[in-house]
């Protein structure tokens, strides 16, 4: 019999749900391992890392962290050693959460916790909850991927690849809806329905791709209805029985290239170097990405007069940025979801980009150059979306559909 069946219910239950008796019993420990991090700050600064449970930021803002730990490591004499804390309570990818133990140092449970809400409190400790998934530095252009797969790992990816992809090309289709935000999470998050898209105005673009000799896998863990095609090599592979954990990041760190509306899943293309289009999307400078990504948004209009606001008029109403539905609304803004059409045209670019096909016009050049020196200039754009030097682009098909974009 261990020691907590001894223990009277109630003090039973309080050690069970809430843990609180052995942090309490770890707590000294704790105390003398974070004054000996404050003690050999001198010589190396150790610090605690939070990692997010959440998909997007269990992949991007953990493999950002680590860029940031190996750029310092390159550049200062003095060593930096991060310390992930994974609170495993929740993880949104097991697999994910797995990759990251073997490939960085981790601590968890209880003794996880107290040294990361410890050092929160102490100010010689670097250690703090808040993270970032935007590459500020640009160090995934100076960076290899980190996280690699075990041989029968590659070997089983590869079989189904094989299986599915006659051509071995194949895009991940990643469409951002309401669905798996109000299944992880009580949270209202209705305010950011603005950012979602409808996955039948999708079917057109991904046949499309299909035709161009992709298979197309439609990703996700949870979605609001499936993607219905007929087409062979367009595969629902979120709703019809095939989806695993390891699937979802083998796929996303293997495809040709991501087609996604910004959502969680294409932190795992983005960590792995994959190109991606962001298509039917928002925010409008959306920071995050930037290395081999192509963005497509979504159009914004005036409320009133139903006309196309230029990428001016857009930043000086304040939405450029925006997280919240409720401020495109007090702006007078309209948001319109692409057409299938769009779609179909934006995509086509984006499989012609990546097979080194694509020619843009001097006129696409041109617009494209002058978004540039905006997005690197405009006094209320610094720093500039992308982070300078700009490592995005847009659409060319969208420049050309929106002539007065950059009036």
């Amino acid at each position: 019999m261990n020691l907590k069946s001894k223990l009277p219910p109630r003090l039973r239950q309080f050690v069970e749900i809430d843990g609180k008796l052995p942090k309490l019993l770890l707590l000294p420990f704790a105390l003398v391992t974070i004054g000996f991090f404050i003690l050999i700050k001198p010589v190396v600064t150790i610090q605690v890392f939070k990692v997010w449970e959440r998909f997007g930021h269990l992949v991007a803002n953990t493999d950002v962290m680590r860029l940031k730990t190996l750029h310092h490591n390159k550049s200062h004499k003095k060593k930096l050693i991060t310390i992930f804390y994974n609170p495993e309570r929740r993880p949104s990818n097991k697999y994910m959460n797995s990759l990251w133990r073997q490939n960085v140092p981790t601590v968890s449970g209880h003794w996880g916790w107290l040294l990361n809400d410890i050092s929160t409190h102490f100010k010689l400790m670097n250690s703090s909850n808040s993270s970032t998934d935007i590459d500020f530095d640009g160090l995934y252009t100076k960076n290899f991927p980190l996280l690699k797969f075990n041989d029968e790992d590659i070997k089983s990816g590869q079989n189904f690849v094989d299986k599915f992809c006659p051509s071995g090309k194949f895009v991940c289709l990643s469409v951002r809806d309401a669905a798996y935000l109000s299944a992880r999470s009580n949270y209202d998050w209705s305010f950011q329905n603005f950012r979602d898209s409808k996955v039948d105005s999708f079917i057109s673009a991904a046949e499309k791709l299909a035709e161009m000799g992709y298979t197309v896998f439609r990703m996700g863990a949870v979605v609001e209805k499936p993607l219905e095609s007929s087409h062979p090599n367009v595969i629902d592979y979120a709703t019809n029985g095939m989806r695993t954990e390891f699937l979802d990041i083998y796929l996303g760190a293997h495809c040709t290239f991501c087609v996604s509306n910004s959502n969680g899943f294409d932190a795992v293309p983005r960590i792995f170097k994959r190109p991606i289009l962001v298509l039917d999307a928002l925010m409008l400078f959306d920071p995050v990405y930037g290395l081999n990504s192509v963005h497509h948004p979504k159009e914004m209009r005036d409320f009133v007069l139903k006309e196309k606001l230029p990428l001016n008029e857009i930043i000086n109403r304040g939405v450029a940025y925006s997280h919240r539905s409720t401020t495109f609304e007090s702006a007078g803004v309209e948001i319109r979801n692409l057409s299938s059409k769009e779609l179909v045209e934006a995509v086509t670019e984006m499989a012609q980009r990546v097979e080194g096909t694509f020619v843009e016009t001097p006129e696409q050049k041109e617009m494209q150059a002058k978004l540039n020196h905006i997005l690197s200039t405009h006094p209320k754009l610094q720093p500039s979306p992308n982070y300078y030097p700009i490592r995005a682009q847009f659409a060319s098909c969208f420049l050309s559909r929106y002539p007065n974009f950059l009036q």
